[in-house]
């Protein structure tokens, strides 16, 4: 038994399929460790069974009672506890080790969210990883409880021992130090100060910085721009290599590279020359919030952390972020027709919730697909359908919305370069040895030939492209070997924006600053420069990571804020269902 539990927390790290149940009574040969690791095992408990039946067959360990009714409840409410501790600390263990590039807020605002959506795969290592560790320890915790309960030591053969009248207080108490206990080591591997900023902490940024959009009196040209804004998952500066300022020896992203150094607008943080972008903050971390953030000007966070009654998943008009007044709405006041194309499901952490309240954008994600018949009814593939077919099917449907009178608003996510270790077809080439560099490379190749191919569009010279990445990385193991002293930062580049003399070079920025930015692109006057957090890049106007520094941004960012609750999501959560219930 021992064999198959070590076996088990070993197996899973070397990335076998959950189902491949001839893992659990077999240590793979081509693991000399795990082998031995799990033979010793199964040799020490296999003795310590030997032992207790030793000892119990000789009457010196005596059954001493049965529990009573009372002694069950609390025995019951003992197990509860230390599966809610043990979980709490693999479930965090897990996520900032396994996951990578995590904050506080983010797991929040996850755990607030339906799993409609969700990539299956995802669910399996969570069931293979923390949940199974936390039911295995919780077993061998409430075995070992068990038996000291109910049995004793004695030196004396068939010695009377009273029976215990302690163990109901004794169960709890031991339940609420175990809680406990997995509860601060928890809080430990996410970091206290991210947990205490966000509960804790105020901060007075949006009170002081935070410009409302539906204010602003933007004044757009004559002839309005078209807007195709590609938000690449995943995707780093630091693909490139290193003689131009990314990390990697050999460049995973010549074709990014080039657009940003060499065609487009790339703002950077780092020298002319180089390839840089910008920096990721808490409420812009992960795609949905990303997204949001990037079309707000303000981050996407739960709340007051109120998990039970949080509005975003849900799809009543006027729900989610009730009080941001984002891209989309700015351009449906201008009359512009605007699509969200995607192959996951957009009703993954709110995004379609968001996009429809926010634009009225014209949905088209995995299910889009399978109702037009692009897709089989039962295939899913990733996160839904994959790249290869995203990029093909997005050709027609931009054709289609180009078509119209009206200026368009084309916005779409990939999702290949998605953790852990991406999307690769047989199609896709083994230049690198290494499966992510291999989708990163062929993620590279299939937005050149995109972006190609909309060249050759009679659309294309009224069209501003924005080549942006959602996040980080959440790949733990990619970046492993890298350099502490590195800066990692999130691609963008600007396309066909005809403008000229920017400041885009050693700069700091972050995923606020693309609201306005983008509106400028497409040469809409912005009085001020400012909408919500962000600033206009192309306008030189320091932005408030620049006036602040990033460190001190960064950590006001987290910081709970009554002006966000109030006027941003107009509300706490509890405070919206509550009114709705008076209501």
């Amino acid at each position: 038994m021992g064999y198959i539990l070590l076996s088990f927390f070993l197996w899973h790290r070397y990335d076998r399929a959950l189902w491949n149940l001839p893992a659990l009574f077999y240590s793979p040969v081509r693991n000399p460790q795990n082998m031995v690791l799990c033979v010793i095992a199964a040799l020490v408990l296999y003795g310590i069974v030997l032992l207790y039946l030793f000892i119990s067959n000789r009457g010196y360990i005596v059954r001493t009672s049965h529990f009573n009714k009372r002694q069950w409840v609390a025995f019951f409410f003992l197990m509860l506890f230390i599966f809610a501790g043990s979980l709490i600390y693999t479930g965090s263990y897990w996520t900032m080790h396994d996951m990578g590039n995590v904050r506080f807020d983010q797991i929040v605002y996850i755990m607030s969210q339906p799993l409609r959506g969700t990539d299956p795969a995802q669910i399996r290592k969570f069931i293979v990883d923390p949940l199974f560790s936390a039911i295995c320890f919780t077993s061998i915790s409430i075995v070992i409880v068990y038996s000291l309960a109910t049995r004793q030591f004695s030196l004396k053969k068939n010695k009377p021992i009273k029976k215990k009248k302690i163990l109901s207080p004794v169960f709890l108490l031991l339940g609420v130090l175990m809680f406990s206990s997995g509860l601060s080591l928890g809080i430990r591997e996410i970091g206290y100060a991210d947990v205490k900023a966000y509960y804790f902490e105020d901060t007075e940024i949006y009170d002081n910085n935070y410009v409302d959009p539906a204010d602003v009196d933007l004044q757009f040209p004559k002839e309005k721009r078209n807007l195709v804004y590609i938000f690449l998952e995943s995707m780093e500066s630091s693909y490139a290599d290193k003689s131009i300022g990314g990390n990697e020896d050999e460049n995973l992203i010549p074709n990014l590279t080039d657009f940003a150094l060499n065609e487009g607008t790339q703002f950077s943080n780092a020298g002319p020359g180089e390839i840089g972008g910008m920096m990721q903050i808490p409420g812009a971390n992960q795609t949905a919030s990303s997204m949001v953030s990037q079309t707000s000007g303000a981050p996407l966070r739960a709340s007051n952390g109120v998990l039970d009654v949080n509005n975003y998943g849900m799809e009543e008009p006027g729900s989610f972020f009730p009080g941001a007044y984002s891209l989309g709405e700015v351009l449906e006041e201008e009359n512009y027709n605007q699509m969200l194309f995607m192959g996951s499901q957009a009703e993954f952490a709110g995004r379609k919730a968001y996009f429809q309240q926010h634009g009225n954008y014209d949905i088209r994600d995995y299910h889009w697909a399978q109702e037009q018949e692009l897709i089989p009814e039962d295939y899913y593939e990733w996160w839904g359908y994959e790249d290869e077919k995203l990029f093909d099917f997005a050709k027609d449907s931009l054709t289609e919305i180009a078509d119209e009178d009206e200026p368009f608003n084309f916005t779409m996510l990939t999702a290949d370069t998605h953790y852990e270790d991406g999307y690769a077809t047989d199609e896709t080439p083994d230049l690198f040895g290494d499966q992510y560099s291999n989708v990163i490379h062929d993620s590279d190749e299939k937005i050149k030939e995109f972006i190609d191919w909309m060249k050759t569009q009679p659309f294309y010279e009224d069209t501003t492209v924005v080549l942006v990445g959602d996040h980080l990385t959440m790949d733990s193991d990619f970046f492993e070997d890298i350099d502490p002293n590195y800066q990692r930062t999130v691609y963008n580049v600007f396309l066909n924006t005809g403008k000229n003399e920017v400041n885009n070079n050693n700069r700091l920025f972050s995923a606020l600053d693309m609201y306005p930015s983008t509106l400028s692109a497409l040469d809409v006057q912005i009085p001020g420069d400012r909408l919500g957090l962000g600033v206009d890049l192309f306008s030189g106007e320091q932005t408030l990571m620049e006036q602040m520094g990033y460190e001190a941004f960064d950590e006001e960012m987290t910081k709970r804020s009554d002006y966000y609750d109030e006027y941003l999501m107009q509300g706490s959560d509890y405070d919206i269902e509550r009114r709705n219930a008076d209501e």
